[in-house]
């Protein structure tokens, strides 16, 4: 797995967020209309530094998470559960604590406290980023996906975290989602150094 940051620095993440803030750069995806969207906040060091890029676009960040460290039994390569990491980092303090305490001072992150699963939002509710960092079963995978393509602008990207690592079953129903959905995909593309795939939606199809 990922390196686990210590516990003293609550602001790290397990991803690398700045890769993710260069890529919408990049891609001036804050010249479009809509909002950040991130599914498994975790302990909300990667929600800040989103939150952070959001502000300067007065664009809002909505964090969608269980804050149940136990919630993910999806196992690794090397047979540990994600659960049991997350938990091992924890050390006993509650994930919505520390969460909160990291995103604190941010008025633009929307916090979703609920299964994604049972998230719905209207198609009134634009994106132009998502990123899927959650409950790493191929059930969710998909969940997560499809809520965030839906109210995906066009020219707007959703990307993924774990492709081709150590939970096999995630790289397996990203690259079946691709298959699925490659009419409607303008770009792909992957950060391999990061475990991280980035799919971007068509402006039209057709």
């Amino acid at each position: 797995m990922a390196e686990i940051p210590s516990p003293k620095d609550v602001t790290n993440d397990f991803v690398g967020y700045e890769v993710l803030v260069d890529f919408m750069e990049e891609r001036v995806l804050h010249e479009l209309e809509g909002d950040i969207i991130e599914i498994g906040a975790f302990i909300g060091g990667g929600t800040a530094k989103l939150a952070k890029y959001a502000q300067r676009f007065g664009k809002d960040v909505y964090a969608v998470d269980v804050f149940d460290p136990g919630h993910d039994k999806t196992r690794d390569t090397g047979g540990t559960r994600m659960c049991d990491i997350y938990e091992a980092f924890l050390q006993g303090r509650s994930q919505w604590e520390v969460y909160c305490e990291t995103t604190r001072g941010f008025d633009n992150i929307i916090t979703i406290d609920k299964d994604s699963r049972d998230v719905e939002f209207s198609q009134k509710q634009h994106f132009v980023f998502g990123f899927i960092d959650g409950n790493h079963d191929p059930e969710y995978v998909r969940n997560d996906f499809y809520l965030v393509w839906g109210n995906l602008v066009p020219g707007g990207s959703v990307g993924f975290h774990d492709y081709d690592f150590d939970l096999p079953e995630v790289t397996e129903t990203v690259d079946s989602i691709i298959a699925e959905h490659k009419d409607e995909i303008d770009d792909i593309h992957e950060i391999k150094g990061k475990y991280i795939i980035l799919l971007t939606k068509k402006r039209s199809v057709g």
